[in-house]
């Protein structure tokens, strides 16, 4: 194969980085192909420094059917994978791929048990289908420039550790952990771990604000700027705690420890690989739609149908809960940094 294109749009960041595990499989198993991704802004952004990617395409928002058409238009590849279906995407590529004898995959989903991840779904279909071979595939990894990281890393250098960052924004208020729970969090994160607290700003700068100003101590807001910056500061955390939004698969894309907190959504679908942990609100609940969350009652509506007196079901976790897995995470740190001490090869992260 000469050229292949990986059609992501879906929409979100998250749907980027599900997908990158499928995407780079492709690249290592057809080395001398030339790799395109068609995907969405700001989710695009992050593939433009990944070595096995040769381009990187941006289709505007709401414009997803026409920029494929445009691009087939215009070009010719062996092989077309698509994560999309919506809007007759997938008719267009077998059309297209007729009149240019391309081979066409479209559905990498196929009737999944309820427990298998999309992301490893994904990389299961390709193999059956013989496009990708089974030692190619790996955890999904980010890739950030040697620029990037060294800005955010001035930015930490000397901060207190652990780094921890609480990102409480999510695109949908139904995935959102309380305020107060990540206040109470970040406080005793600082006081029972000597925690350096980092709040990114999402899209609501008040609520960043107010949740560091709650926790105290020496929390602070990390402003908004572009993907790929929070990325690079994401990548300098010990540990992130977040929505099942698109920071927490940035920061297991960047191979740092994960908290992610599940809602409406199911943690068997969408969580995150070990050593990563997924913590679900109410996993009992009957209204869930493993297959798709986003026709549950709860998704538009925004507020729980239960009789619990619950906004969402993310009250269902508890900051106990968390703390657990954080200690958990904390006390393993600690314990590898003094084996190093007594080695006395221990050097501070950065």
């Amino acid at each position: 194969m000469r050229k292949i294109l990986f059609i992501e749009l879906l929409g979100g960041i998250g749907d980027v980085l599900i997908a990158l595990s499928a995407i780079h499989a492709l690249a290592r198993t057809h080395p001398a192909a030339e790799l395109t991704v068609l995907t969405f802004p700001p989710g695009g952004e992050l593939l433009k420094s990944d070595p096995l990617i040769k381009r990187v395409i941006c289709a505007e928002p709401g414009k997803a059917k026409q920029s494929v058409v445009e691009l087939l238009s215009r070009e010719t590849f062996d092989l077309i994978v698509s994560d999309t279906n919506y809007d007759d995407i997938d008719v267009e590529l077998s059309d297209g791929a007729s009149l240019h004898n391309a081979r066409v995959v479209t559905n990498l989903w196929r009737q999944p048990p309820a427990d298998e991840r999309v992301g490893d779904r994904f990389v299961k279909i390709l193999v059956a289908e013989g496009l990708i071979s089974p030692d190619a595939i790996k955890p999904a990894q980010l890739h950030l420039t040697p620029d990037e990281l060294r800005r955010s890393q001035d930015l930490f250098n000397h901060v207190r550790r652990p780094l921890v960052f609480l990102c409480p924004d999510a695109g949908m208020a139904i995935k959102r952990w309380s305020d107060v729970n990540f206040i109470t969090l970040g406080q005793i994160l600082q006081q029972r771990w000597g925690a350096t607290v980092i709040v990114p700003v999402g899209s609501d700068v008040k609520q960043a604000e107010s949740i560091a100003e709650g926790i105290g101590g020496e929390a602070r807001v990390l402003p908004r700027g572009k993907l790929r910056d929070l990325a690079a500061a994401l990548a300098c955390a010990d540990l992130v705690i977040a929505a099942d939004t698109g920071p927490a698969r940035i920061a297991a894309a960047l191979n740092v420890l994960t908290i992610t907190l599940f809602g409406p959504s199911w943690h068997g679908r969408y969580g995150q690989p070990l050593p990563h942990v997924n913590l679900q609100g109410y996993p009992q609940c009957p209204e869930r739609n493993i297959s798709n969350f986003t026709e549950q009652q709860c998704w538009y509506g925004g507020v729980c149908p239960l009789d619990k007196g619950w906004q969402t079901c993310m009250e269902g976790i508890s900051v106990d809960e968390v703390l657990a897995v954080v200690e958990g995470f904390l006390i393993n740190r600690r314990g590898a940094e003094n084996t190093e001490e007594e080695r006395g090869g221990f050097e501070s992260e950065t």
